[in-house]
């Protein structure tokens, strides 16, 4: 496992230890997730590193299946992990499970989670509001919901300026992790408000991630899980479509049809 040059072995996992030994987590270049993404991942750099190297599989697999069990809908385990993109997940150990989270939970905890990897479902959070508006939500419940990240996300960048460094220095390093790019960016800008608008007026988290998508320069397959699960939630047949197409991609990758690298 050491030798795999995944995400987790090469970017996660050093930045969480760097974190605990009072380094730079973004010494890394590539290390582009904003600072509570480490804090919170941060005991996983107190285990023993034979079980650490394997946490961000483990970590994925657990979070599908919970996912799935909060739903009360085990299927999903099946519809959303048989997929190229959840075994790409595991395989990569990368985070986008985390923002999954961040919609399932609406509390104060969910802004940060969906901002982990907000290409995956940041603007879902627009959708949340929207669902709260339609419930007639209190005032209080808007500041519970929104004021922790005002207050902490603005310090928490401060003390770890490294990440809006690395954040600006980015087209610098596009280079090396465009040729594994999902994005149709910018033929998808024009969607962008419509989901928005929608996702707002619906309530509706998923039109909020599926804008978070469309608005991103660049992601990767295992990026759209969230949007992923939450169709196969809605409807499973839908859910089957959305996975029988993402081998439908593989496939037409690996015959050269697209042209993208893995």
């Amino acid at each position: 496992m050491e030798n795999l040059q995944t995400d987790w072995i090469r970017h996660f996992l050093p930045a969480i230890l760097r974190l605990l030994s009072g380094g730079d987590i973004y010494s890394d270049p590539l290390v582009l997730n904003p600072p509570w993404t480490y804090l919170m991942l941060a005991p996983v750099g107190i285990l023993p590193r034979s079980l650490a190297i394997w946490m961000g599989t483990l970590m994925a697999i657990a979070a599908i299946a919970y996912a799935a069990w909060k739903v009360r809908k085990p299927y999903l385990i099946a519809l959303v992990g048989i997929s190229f993109p959840f075994m790409s997940l595991c395989l990569y150990g990368n985070l986008d499970w985390i923002v999954l989270f961040g919609v399932l939970f609406t509390n104060a905890a969910s802004p940060f989670l969906l901002t982990v990897k907000p290409q995956a479902g940041a603007l879902a959070i627009v959708g949340v509001l929207g669902k709260m508006r339609q419930q007639s939500k209190p005032l209080k419940d808007y500041v519970r919901l929104l004021l922790p990240f005002i207050v902490i996300a603005p310090i928490l960048l401060i003390l770890f300026p490294g990440f809006i460094q690395n954040f600006l220095g980015l087209d610098e390093r596009l280079p090396q992790v465009t040729s594994a790019n999902f994005s149709l960016f910018p033929y998808t800008l024009p969607l962008v408000p419509i989901l928005l608008w929608f996702a707002y007026k619906r309530g509706d988290p998923l039109l909020g991630v599926l804008a978070s998508l469309a608005i991103s320069p660049y992601f990767y397959f295992h990026s759209i899980i969230p949007a992923m699960f939450m169709i196969a939630d809605r409807n499973w047949k839908w859910g089957l479509v959305v996975n029988l197409l993402t081998w439908l991609v593989v496939f037409l990758i690996l015959i050269k049809v697209i042209p993208i690298e893995f």
